[in-house]
């Protein structure tokens, strides 16, 4: 019971942490061109946003 506080507390800080810096980590991934590709190339599958990208560019 103890340890699962501990655990339950050390992910609370650490979600803490990386939403402060959430930023850093989003721009430390997407340095790598593998990756900027893979998150484009996902994001671009979902139908609204592709939509609402497409009408963006061709207006």
């Amino acid at each position: 019971m103890d340890n699962r506080i501990w655990v339950i507390l050390g992910a609370f800080i650490g979600g803490l942490f990386l939403y402060r810096i959430r930023y850093r980590v989003i721009n430390a991934f997407l340095k790598r061109a593998w990756l900027r590709r893979l998150a484009v190339s996902s994001v671009m599958r979902i139908p609204a946003v592709r939509d609402r990208m497409v009408s963006q560019v061709l207006r």
